[in-house]
């Protein structure tokens, strides 16, 4: 069962939330904004893999709840994850974002997540409810992977126990011999163990709680600690973020809350997705070769589907403010517009869908916000490289530097991802991302298909695509040390509560007093919308959690200088900026 350790991975950034709190939500089909996509396109988006495998799909939906004999899959709802009907491409009815990826080496069946689980979300106001693609969930993602270790502990007990024999009796073939089940019960102890030590690792004193994931610090622990089989290499994931809305995110020169991810051209941000979708689940498989290029990596990202992916993301749009919520005051809104060129148009640029944006770069010195998120992947280091040590990734030593005994974690984890993307994979997989760049007139993707396709190693690559994917690695640590946090435009700001990249301050107007009269508690978890302040409603919800900002990585601090406003807007003007932003 080796391979079912290599499979295990960090839910990094993936959990979509419903309407919690709302009973008849559950039961009610949502509208949908006008964001660029249709029905086919949206559910297309909802169900596609992309190559993560969680555990096997027999056993998922087998698995039962700890305490009980329900269903685990029927709990899903009951941890943030947005309802999703079945359908062809959803034959059992798994939530937003769960889907079950087919091996095309063995045909095994696996669990898996895509990117939709963490970027969708709903809004309810007095009976309305919308689903929005690409906007952040308020899920806890910290919930379902104890739930399910927890599931797995509670099943993988002895043969006779009632709940195994359930689970067995829907994983194996209707004729099962007692050495089937006791092969079975095996498996099923070893991957329980690794799930359990692989919580037990992303523990952290101060819970992430709804609408927060330290993806970085999960990505990194899966890459250096789970994929190198070096378990000293963990570190507690403490910098929790909020999930960053998609719209328009093709288009930025740079994503990720710190900018850390060049997102100019397109091997970037293949590189990227492929290093997002390994931190949910993908398996990456690292093994040192003692000839030319040093090493293997074998990786069930699925780079075509990526692409599209990528593509459709490409043509979202921001949601606008549906005005049966409340409508838009037309002088206010005008008054606003004013006060956002005087106080924020500097930074958060307004949005030019479909065009190249660089976006501006906020020094943490300047914003003064929470520095833990930026800090954490400025400074950590990856003390053993294990395998990697002495490997060159991309495999071109004239151009590139071998890793080290010791790496900058976030370089490193850059490294492993390029080694991932160049993997070897089928002739199949190349072929289509050949003809999607080629349809895109993607050229760095053009010479890089066609390198693997022709390559006898798997890896060929012309010096102009070494150095491009080089220079992923190189920029994200440079990025990273410059403790810089992202001001993205705000269209479609309305919906991605609660606000700065930590997701300490519930709502708008809060965000725009000065730091010292925002709350410094409030609940996460409702999906109610509060149209006067703008945010989700903060009363305490079944299954919510209360954020405390006085705790170590929750400050509420910044954003609150003369430069953007503080201490110089009245309590009218603070309301029509609001109006404004609302707009947007």
């Amino acid at each position: 069962m080796t391979r079912l350790r290599l499979r295990g991975g960090v839910a990094a950034a993936l959990l979509v939330v419903g309407l919690t709190g709302a009973a008849q939500a559950q039961d009610q089909r949502p509208g949908f904004l006008p964001q660029g996509w249709g029905p086919a396109e949206r559910q297309w988006y909802y169900t596609v893999s992309q190559g993560a495998q969680m555990m096997p799909y027999s056993w998922f939906m087998a698995l039962e709840r700890a305490a009980d004999d329900k269903p685990f899959a029927g709990e899903l709802a009951g941890f943030g994850y947005l309802p999703n009907p079945k359908s062809t491409l959803n034959p059992d009815g798994l939530p937003v974002g769960f889907v079950k990826d087919t091996d095309p080496g063995n045909r095994s069946e696996w669990i898996g997540l895509n990117c939709s689980a963490c970027h969708t979300n709903q809004v309810n106001f007095a009976g309305h409810l919308y689903q929005i693609d690409g906007a952040p969930t308020n899920a806890d993602m910290f919930w379902l992977i104890d739930g399910v270790a927890k599931a797995l502990a509670a099943t993988a007990t002895s043969v006779t126990d009632p709940k195994f024999v359930r689970f067995a009796d829907k994983v194996l073939p209707a004729k099962h011999t007692p050495g089937d089940l006791d092969q079975l019960l095996a498996n099923l102890k070893e991957f329980s163990a690794y799930f359990t030590n692989y919580v037990k690792n992303s523990t952290t004193t101060v819970p992430w709680g709804r609408a927060r994931l330290d993806a970085f610090g999960m990505i990194f622990n899966r890459a250096t600690a789970i994929d190198l089989k070096i378990d000293s290499n963990n570190k507690p994931p403490d910098a929790p973020v909020s999930y960053p809305f998609l719209w328009d995110t093709h288009w930025h020169n740079v994503v990720q809350w710190n900018g850390s991810a060049p997102n100019r051209l397109a091997i970037e941000r293949l590189v990227r997705n492929v290093g997002e979708v390994i931190g949910v689940f993908a398996n990456a498989d690292i093994k040192h070769e003692f000839f030319w290029p040093h090493y293997s990596l074998a990786t069930t990202a699925r780079r075509a589907n990526q692409l599209q992916i990528e593509d459709q993301l490409s043509r979202l749009h921001a949601p606008a403010w549906p005005v049966n919520l409340s409508a838009i005051n037309p002088a206010a809104k005008v008054r606003g517009a004013a006060l956002y060129r005087t106080y924020c148009s500097s930074c958060h640029a307004l949005a030019t869908p479909g065009q190249p944006q660089d976006v501006t770069m906020t020094p943490l010195s300047e914003v003064q916000t929470d520095p833990r998120m930026a800090s954490n992947a400025a400074n950590r280091m990856t003390d053993n490289t294990g395998v990697l040590d002495g490997a060159t990734i991309p495999p071109i030593p004239i151009i590139v530097t071998p890793v080290g005994p010791t790496s900058s974690t976030v370089e490193l984890v850059a490294r492993i991802t390029v080694g991932a993307v160049l993997a070897p994979a089928s002739k199949e997989e190349w072929d289509v991302v050949l003809r999607l760049a080629k349809q895109r007139k993607q050229s760095d993707l053009v010479n890089l298909a066609n390198g693997q396709l022709q390559s006898t190693t798997g890896v060929l690559l012309s010096q102009e695509t070494a150095t491009q994917v080089q220079n992923y690695a190189e920029k994200q640590r440079d990025a990273a040390q410059e403790l810089k946090y992202k001001a993205r435009p705000l269209d479609g700001i309305w919906a991605t509560a609660p606000y700065l990249h930590n997701g300490s301050v519930p709502n708008l107007w809060q965000l725009l007093l000065p730091a010292g009269e925002r709350d410094k508690k409030f609940w996460v978890g409702s999906r109610e919308i509060d149209t006067k302040n703008v945010g989700f409603k903060t009363d305490q919800v079944p299954g919510g959690t209360e954020f405390d900002t006085s705790l170590p990585g929750n400050s509420n601090s910044g954003h609150d200088s003369p430069a953007y406003g503080g201490g110089k807007m009245t309590e009218e003007q603070r309301w029509d900026l609001i109006e404004y932003l609302k707009s947007l």
